[in-house]
């Protein structure tokens, strides 16, 4: 690769100097680093008392770009002077989903809408307060479904026929009342348009809280009408279905609280397993213990990162809760390759030796995929939307402080482990110490050693079988045609299932498969959406309505909205100026134009009091003496229709925008109660696509510093995207959209299925091999089993999570699944035929750290060889003497290195 090959060559061999002598510091003061990480992350985890949780669905699922963020905040801002607003829908449908109008049901239908708004009460500071005690000017807006009840009751059962119930709006006594916003399912008689049947009824409780009290009566009231509906699961009539924001907030926090217990479960899978598959028959050189505390590492990074953000003020969301999981997934893999490393270095060359040896070797490949994990996650800190910019806060801490633990603080535990190893110190019984072995024993040993290699154990001959035959896989000619086919069919498949990826969030996916909000939310998609809907338009500046074309303009608006794509029409409209117009006339004796002085008494009448919410009127002063200052701003709102699909909602969304648009003098705000998710159309697609591509770029920029080869480079780059692009299409396959929660898991797939890559292409590259078949037999025996020990005890530890049915954790559980299988086969199976099937160059100047053979690396201008142990007698004339440390024991070297002796190495 020219000059730049020679650049990357050199970072490669100062990257690797860095570590020897890093590990050579970290032998020297093992217990100062073991202590001093132990007393930060107490410090650090002391930050838990600052702790705060938060949950709000609008607020952190939205980009803080998306229009509806502004529109909600607007319309918040709207009822700011009477106060928050609240809003709660229950919804009743027969237990036998048949007409809810049938005698007997239509009675208890009445009997609930009575209780919900009189008799249920909630206790506070000594009060009891139904519905009716804090609804204020909002009570009229669940009066519609008791008064249609009442009327059909009459008509239909009492045989009353003075009232016709007619739909989408019925007129009772001169005043028409909208039904499509309450009555679903609705069945008409052809001839007459009369109602004679619904399936579904919604009741819509509004109210708004100015204080901490009235608020905290609304949330007991909340929960005390979800509780209620609860309690008619097993009504033989009518069930109740009940949502709100605070209901749907509190949903998606049980489905984190249900997570959390089950780290333990997972910590302790990940220990057995990392434990176990870590010990040896051999009590001196086993490593329990510092395999125990190689899985504590991701869990003291856990408590000082996020005790660390808790003191710099950060707040916890639920989505939080599956950052412990992928630290340990994480951590644990670097804990294998670590030990891994120690047993592949020669306990010749003493503790400090050793530790310099794994880290100098295990260093750059745990840096490499600590630094894929971190731009990845840390990319998405980028994103707009704040539920994953959190998420990838914690995470990107997280992998951090996991980083330095491993680096420093499980060095530390190796090395004190060393040091345990060369006191002959009992792994299993700390207290005891294994006395050195006789000379008969030894020779005994040696005999047992020169038997089992002429006559290898079982295990021995199997794991040599599978080397063997995985190698001569690879480098067959007809794997290339095996392995090119199953390419060209698996990347086909993919790219069929990425296309068809749909994108949008929905409430549902946020909540449990039991929860007991998901019925109505279903029957929101699958019957409110379809059949009715409202817009509110606010006129933030309404000008000087005494103009005599200010009103006929306002009237010309309101036409063209009522007259958009999908709308109900003027049946639908709720305008305060269509009934104060005529009240103008009466009051002008025929005159309508318009007069502020009218509106204070206007509103306080009882038949106009419903529209004193519609309005935000300054001093009645200003009123009485005609100032435009009246009138702040207002509202109106208008119906729509047959909107079931995200982007048809989008679509009629962008609409009502641009007509808003085209006012800009009267500041036009549209706002609907769903269109957080349908905004996700614009942004998450667009903002996808930008971080997955900075988040390949930072890949292949790392790679390139770590493997400066063209061929490792180009094949770890499209292994990385065959990986993903698997990911991406089963996801599809397996019903996940495109959304603020698959987008997370999407930064974890690139970080994750580079870790598989980086590992199997880094020790391809560095190893000093003269053919490609020894480079490949060298990476698959130096990393293969690290990589199935991490991914099996992975797949272990995540299984757990399928216990909770829930869209989130789920989605979490797919993609780590995925990747760790894609990214093994990848890793494992298609990257050595790669391999073996391209020219492979290496740059001069760079290292090759293999084990197999002797290797020379400069510290500190010493020259030092590491020689094999199975070198032969007649070589030894080449080997002199030296000390790495003044208190190592006497360290073999080559002052010259033949060829022949080079070779005898490569091949023992």
């Amino acid at each position: 690769m020219g000059r730049m090959g020679r650049m990357c060559a050199k970072i490669e061999e100062k990257v690797h100097d860095v570590f020897y002598v890093l590990g050579l510091h970290i032998a020297e003061w093992p217990k100062v680093w073991f202590f001093i990480l132990i007393a930060w992350t107490a410090v650090m985890g002391a930050g838990a008392i600052r702790f705060k949780e938060v949950n709000n669905v609008r607020d952190h699922f939205s980009a803080s770009t998306s229009p509806s963020l502004k529109e909600f905040a607007i319309a918040r801002e709207f009822f700011e002077e009477l106060g928050s607003p609240f809003h709660m829908v229950v919804a009743l449908q027969a237990a036998d989903k048949g007409n809810l109008l049938r005698p007997g049901y239509i009675e208890k239908a009445l009997e609930i809408e009575d209780f919900l708004q009189y008799k249920l009460k909630t206790e506070f500071e000594g009060g009891a307060y139904a519905y009716s005690d804090f609804c204020g000017t909002q009570c009229e807006t669940s009066d519609s479904v008791n008064v249609f009840l009442t009327m059909f009751r009459d008509t239909q059962h009492r045989k009353q026929t003075h009232v016709k119930l007619t739909y989408p709006t019925m007129d009772v006594f001169g005043h028409r009342v909208y039904l499509a916003n309450n009555i679903f399912e609705v069945s008409i008689n052809n001839r007459s348009q009369v109602v004679e049947g619904a399936g579904l009824i919604a009741i819509n409780f509004h109210a708004v809280y100015n204080n901490a009290s009235s608020e905290a009566i609304m949330k007991q009231w909340e929960q005390a009408v979800y509780q209620y509906s609860l309690s008619t699961i097993n009504d033989p009539l009518i069930r109740v279905y009940v949502t709100s924001e605070g209901l749907v907030s509190e949903e998606v926090r049980r489905t984190g609280i249900l997570a959390m217990p089950l780290i333990s479960v997972t910590l302790l899978i990940v220990m057995a397993f990392t434990v176990i598959t870590t010990l040896k028959k051999d009590p001196v050189k086993s490593k329990p213990l510092e395999a125990f505390l190689g899985v504590m590492c991701p869990l003291l990074s856990l408590v000082a990162s996020f005790g660390n953000l808790f003191w710099l003020g950060f707040e916890f969301l639920p989505i939080v809760t599956v950052v412990p999981f992928l630290v340990l997934i994480i951590g644990v893999d670097d804990v294998f390759i670590f030990i891994h490393a120690w047993h592949r270095t020669d306990p010749k060359l003493g503790y400090r030796g050793r530790m310099a040896e794994t880290l100098a070797d295990a260093g750059p490949s745990i840096s490499i995929t600590s630094l894929t994990n971190l731009l990845s996650f840390g990319i998405g800190i980028m994103t707009p939307t704040p539920a994953i910019y959190t998420f990838c806060v914690f995470i990107s801490v997280a992998v951090i402080y996991d980083y330095i633990y491993q680096i420093f603080f499980f060095s530390a535990v190796l090395v004190l482990g060393g040091i345990r190893e060369e006191n002959r110190g009992n792994a299993y019984l700390c207290w005891r110490v294994v006395p050195e072995m006789t000379e008969e024993e030894r020779v005994a040993k040696a005999e047992r050693v020169k038997a089992h290699k002429e006559n290898p154990p079982w295990y021995a001959k199997i794991a040599q079988f599978v080397l063997h035959y995985w190698v001569e896989f690879a480098m067959a000619w007809w794997s290339k045609i095996v392995v090119g086919f199953f390419l060209v069919v698996y990347w086909g498949f993919m790219i069929n299932g990425t296309l068809q990826i749909k994108v949008g969030l929905t409430s549902e996916k946020l909540f449990m498969d039991d929860s007991p909000l998901l019925p109505l939310v279903k029957l929101q998609t699958e019957v409110i959406f379809k059949e009715g809907g409202q817009v509110a338009v606010f006129v933030n500046n309404p000008g000087d309505l005494t103009d005599p074309d200010a009103v006929p303009e306002i009237m010309r608006i309101l036409t063209r909205f009522e007259n958009a794509n999908n709308s109900v029409g003027s049946a639908s409209t709720h305008m305060w100026l269509l009934p104060y117009l005529p009240y103008i006339g009466l009051q002008n004796h025929g005159s309508i134009d318009f007069k502020y002085g009218y509106l204070p008494e206007f509103f306080k009448l009882m038949e106009y009091r419903r529209w004193s919410h519609f309005v935000n009127l300054g001093s009645t002063q200003d009123c009485l003496d005609e100032k435009p200052s009246c009138l702040r701003k207002f509202v109106f709102s208008t119906g729509f229709h047959n909107a079931v699909a995200w982007s048809d909602r989008l679509r009629i969304l962008e609409e009502w925008r641009g007509i808003a648009s085209e006012y800009s003098h009267l500041n036009l705000t549209v706002y609907e109660d769903f269109s957080m998710y349908s905004d996700q159309l614009l942004s998450i697609v667009p903002v996808t696509q930008q971080t997955v591509f900075f988040a390949l770029l930072c890949m292949i920029i790392i790679l390139m510093l770590f493997t400066p080869s063209f061929v490792t480079i180009c094949t770890s780059t499209i292994a990385v995207l065959s990986i993903n692009l698997g990911v991406f299409g089963m996801l599809v396959y397996t019903g996940v959209d495109l959304d603020p929660i698959s987008m997370t898991t999407t930064l974890m797939a690139i970080g994750f299925s580079v870790d598989f890559v980086a590992h199997i292409t880094f020790h391809y590259y560095k190893g000093d091999f003269a053919t490609k078949r020894d480079r490949i037999e060298h990476a698959l025996a130096s990393i293969a089993w690290p990589m199935v020990q991490a991914g099996t005890s992975t797949m272990g530890s995540i299984i757990v999570l399928n216990l909770i049915h829930a869209y989130m954790v789920q989605v979490f559980v797919k993609v780590v699944v995925l990747v760790i299988f894609l990214g093994m086969v990848h890793g494992l199976i298609i990257l050595p035929v790669v391999f073996a099937a391209l020219p492979f160059s290496k740059t001069e100047g760079g290292h090759g750290h293999g084990h197999k053979g002797a290797h020379k690396q400069s510290i500190h201008s010493l020259e030092i060889v590491w020689i094999d142990h199975r070198i032969s007698d007649e070589k030894k004339k080449h080997i002199s003497v030296i000390k790495v440390h003044p208190e190592d024991p006497p360290q073999l070297a080559l002052t010259e290195t033949p060829k022949s002796v080079q070779r005898d190495a490569d091949h023992a």
